[in-house]
């Protein structure tokens, strides 16, 4: 049935997904590079480790702004050209960040970066899951989130073989793979029509019976408006996916932000092996991602959701294996282990949850409300993107306080969290897909 369904996809949905596709594995060279240059940078320069989380946060907080005003962006520039804006100029700043030489302006180029880049995660999600058809949502969804890790992995490859050149060479090489991609996705991404306007009215004198009929009718046509969700916060179930995204974004991003810089002080590892065996994390997630999607269609019927949730738990396991193998001081092998676990496992709900928000829609029965789908995608991936915010302000003093199996044992609890968090949108998506298969 899945393989049927795949084939009614058209020509032209299959290059929407396979250029966002690629172009979202390469924005991550707006993201990586810097975490890969990381301890580079640190003994170039002198830059202290509060400042280096500094730099991190202020990427962190410009790219949640940008997610929480997505909404202005569209309405101003059309989805087409907020893309292509985003990434010409995220690319731009990439590049301009190698030729700083002080905190403040790595903080402002770096700032720049994750402001441009933050349209990319909700705009392609909604276009992916408008170009598919319902029975296979999930799998596409899931294959297509996979872009998210694999990204991280080849931004990681890119940098580590930069960064034999100096650490200001992975900035230089980075940003242009970034911004070429705007040329393609101005050819790909659909233009949208204007809305029409609305033909002038001939003006008739109706009956006072009509009129009463036709006042009526527009009373009840606002009373159903009102009663439906107006707000993204009024959709049931956005608060947990949100508070779920923001818990697992936050271990995501400290994991990727400061597994090169654990691998290099625990294990010992140089800074080009540790950039290459970081990208385990990212490999791992691909297939974890594809693999989420699979079983959402096949074994659970179409609940992301609930899936989701069992994967927050599982990846909460992983980081308390994590961080027994650094109180015990396991073999090197069994961290990296660890490492591709927790990978495979997070690369599920974050994938699931960004995309979520056609889903929670739709389970409210705005499914054709295409502006408030944009609206709610943008709250939460915006509110999500505020937990790393602080999570990252946070790692170093955490690691400084309890060590690194403290910080793994913070994000264990984190992920556990998440998946309670979950458990009110997941009995929302169980009762609308049971009604729908009922109906």
């Amino acid at each position: 049935v899945i393989t049927g369904v795949m084939a009614d996809i058209s020509a032209r949905s299959w290059l929407l997904l396979s250029v966002t596709y690629l172009a979202y594995v390469c924005i991550y060279c707006a993201r990586k590079p810097f975490a890969v240059a990381k301890t580079s940078i640190k003994d170039d320069l002198g830059v202290a480790d509060g400042q280096l989380g500094l730099i991190d946060t202020v990427l962190l907080a410009t790219y949640a702004v940008g997610q929480l005003s997505l909404a202005h962006a569209v309405r101003r520039f059309g989805r087409r050209w907020t893309l292509v804006l985003a990434f010409a100029l995220s690319g731009a700043a990439t590049a301009a960040f190698g030729l700083c030489s002080s905190a403040p302006a790595m903080m402002a180029a770096w700032g720049a970066a994750g402001l441009f880049a933050a349209p990319a995660s909700p705009l392609f999600s909604t276009l992916v899951g408008e170009a598919v058809p319902d029975a296979v949502r999930g799998t596409v969804l899931g294959v297509w989130s996979s872009c998210e890790n694999l990204g991280g992995a080849v931004a990681n490859s890119i940098a580590a073989s930069a960064l034999g050149g100096g650490w200001r060479r992975v900035f230089f090489v980075s940003g242009p793979v970034v911004s070429v991609w705007a040329v393609a996705l101005m050819f790909v991404i659909p233009r949208e029509a204007a809305p029409p306007a609305a033909a002038p009215r001939p003006a008739t004198r109706a009956s006072p019976r009509l009129a009463a009929a036709a006042a009526t009718g527009k009373e009840k046509e606002q009373g159903a408006a009102d009663a439906a969700p107006q707000r993204p916060l009024g959709v049931p179930g956005v608060g947990g996916a949100a508070a779920a995204y923001a818990l697992t974004k936050t271990s995501r991003y400290i994991m990727m932000f400061w597994l090169t810089v654990y691998l290099k002080e625990h294990i010992l590892m140089s800074a080009s092996n540790a950039g290459h065996v970081s990208s385990v994390l990212d490999v791992a997630g691909t297939v974890g991602a594809v693999l989420t999607g699979v079983a959402t269609d096949r074994l659970f019927g179409g609940c992301a959701l609930r899936v989701a949730m069992h994967s927050c738990c599982a990846t909460g396991a992983c980081f308390l294996a994590l961080m027994l193998a650094c109180l015990c001081d396991m073999p090197w092998a069994t961290h990296v282990a660890a490492i591709a676990s927790i990978g495979f496992f997070i690369a599920g709900p974050g994938g699931v949850l960004g995309a979520s928000a056609r889903g929670l829609v739709g389970y409210a029965g705005r499914s054709d409300d295409k502006q408030l789908v944009a609206a709610v995608a943008g709250l939460v991936n915006g509110l999500a993107s505020t937990g790393p915010v602080f999570g990252v302000l946070v790692a170093p003093q955490l690691k400084a306080l309890a060590g690194w199996p403290g910080l793994f044992g913070a994000l264990g609890a984190a992920m556990l969290a998440a998946a309670a968090v979950l458990r009110p949108a997941v009995a929302i998506e169980g009762a609308s897909l049971a009604k729908l298969k009922r109906a």
